[in-house]
């Protein structure tokens, strides 16, 4: 695992130079399917629309071999703005590190443990 996690630290970087700023960038691994990951992504430039996955996608495969992309279960795009990611980035402040989440479902994601490679606030409306 800790080679997929720096691969994908690797990709939110790169995410993150050519975007801009994630508030959250997070593996998680599904409590529905063993050794499956969904990568959750939330920031003010990204979507849960087709462009955004696709670009996402593409991003992923840059770094990742495809042994590893059966690993993805699913890429979900979250508001920053709302719950379960409002409640990540309060307690968790990282951008391109990794922490490890033993317990996400007390954030309100279905998962059983997860790494954190970002999770930054949402800044406050002026």
């Amino acid at each position: 695992m800790n080679e997929l996690t720096g691969k994908l630290l690797e990709t939110e970087r790169d995410i993150a130079r050519e975007k801009g700023p994630l508030n959250l960038f997070a593996l998680l691994e599904r409590e529905d399917l063993s050794d499956r990951w969904d990568l959750v992504v939330a920031a003010s430039w990204a979507k849960m629309d087709e462009a955004t996955l696709r670009y996402l996608a593409d991003a992923i495969k840059r770094h990742l071999a495809p042994a590893e992309m059966t690993l993805l279960a699913r890429i979900v795009v979250l508001d920053a703005s709302e719950n379960p990611v409002r409640a990540i980035t309060e307690v968790y402040d990282v951008e391109h590190g990794r922490i490890e989440l033993a317990e996400p479902s007390r954030f309100g994601l279905p998962a059983n443990y997860g790494y954190i490679i970002t999770s930054r606030r949402v800044p406050a409306a002026a």
